[in-house]
């Protein structure tokens, strides 16, 4: 019987969040580390954002989110250089608000609604603070919840390299993959089977250590004999070049010289470095991809 009722409650509460969900708009949340989390949007008090992804709600901590996305694509460089230059701007300066007619609103974002139709902020209007505006989630393009995190994120796009291999064709793009981020956006998609040729080249630090064992190339550094066990890609060398489709199983890259590689899924193309702490690192590795 404890069981049954256990089942019927749980059902319950499913069938809830679902229904919700139905309701509720599409955001995605894009994190520090470079990954896309889509779901429905939703707020239920606290500090922590929440999504409702497979009926079941996703807690995230405010310090992995980088921005809040309600359209597709990525953002403009002109909107990415509006983003406050400091990592401790004033605080109705924040974070940053982008219409879908884009306007730019500096703010402290303050709520959002349980059905995630509303977002409430302070802001400025000349020198006068004020509280408590709402604007409907659907006029809403980005809410930026962290300028530094955004920055790292679509650091290739602000340093002005070339970005081109978004096509569905062939082409050929150049990503900027850097060492202190898990993973890099790509910008591009791919389909199941479609084969990508990768060109890197540069050098990454693992640690302020001033061992060379710490440094590596696409190749990674095999002479740097630590475990491997909480690697993404336990089979290569720590500070490999790595890719992943999606959310997808991360492989090793390296230096490959050219060789073209199946992928193994469709959606979303992601580099990163075989490595598990990021903080210390520095460098990146330039790659060219070829479609």
């Amino acid at each position: 019987m404890k069981r049954t009722v256990k089942a019927c409650v749980t059902a319950v509460l499913v069938a809830g969040a679902a229904v919700v969900a139905l309701a509720n708009p599409d955001a995605t949340y894009v994190l520090k580390s470079g990954e896309r989390v889509t779901g429905a949007l939703t707020y239920k008090g606290g500090a922590e954002f929440t999504l409702i992804i497979n009926g079941q709600e996703r807690d995230f901590s405010p310090d992995d989110v980088a921005l809040m996305s309600f359209v597709p694509g990525d953002p403009s460089v002109s909107e990415l250089q509006k983003l406050p230059s400091s990592d401790n701007p004033p605080e109705l300066d924040r974070h940053m608000l982008v219409t879908r007619g884009g306007q730019i609103i500096h703010a402290k974002l303050y709520h959002i609604s349980r059905d995630g139709e509303t977002i409430t902020y302070d802001t400025l209007e000349g020198s006068q603070p004020v509280r408590g505006k709402t604007i409907p989630t659907s006029q809403v393009a980005r809410l930026y919840i962290s300028a530094s995190g955004a920055r790292s994120v679509y650091a290739s796009k602000l340093r002005g390299l070339s970005n081109t291999a978004s096509g569905e064709g062939g082409g050929t793009g150049v990503i900027e993959v850097p060492a202190n981020q898990q993973w890099t956006d790509t910008g591009i998609t791919v389909r199941r089977g479609e084969r990508v040729a990768f060109f890197p080249e540069g050098q990454v630090k693992l640690s302020e250590d001033p061992n060379p064992d710490f440094v590596a190339g696409p190749a990674g550094n095999p002479a740097l004999s630590l475990p491997r066990n909480g690697l993404p890609v336990q089979v290569a060398p720590w500070g490999t070049l790595i890719a992943r489709v999606g959310a997808g199983t991360p492989f090793p890259v390296g230096t490959r010289g050219g060789t073209a590689i199946s992928m193994p899924a469709a959606g979303r193309l992601y580099l990163g470095i075989n490595e598990t702490q990021f903080g210390d690192n520095s460098g990146a590795f330039t790659v060219r991809l070829v479609r």
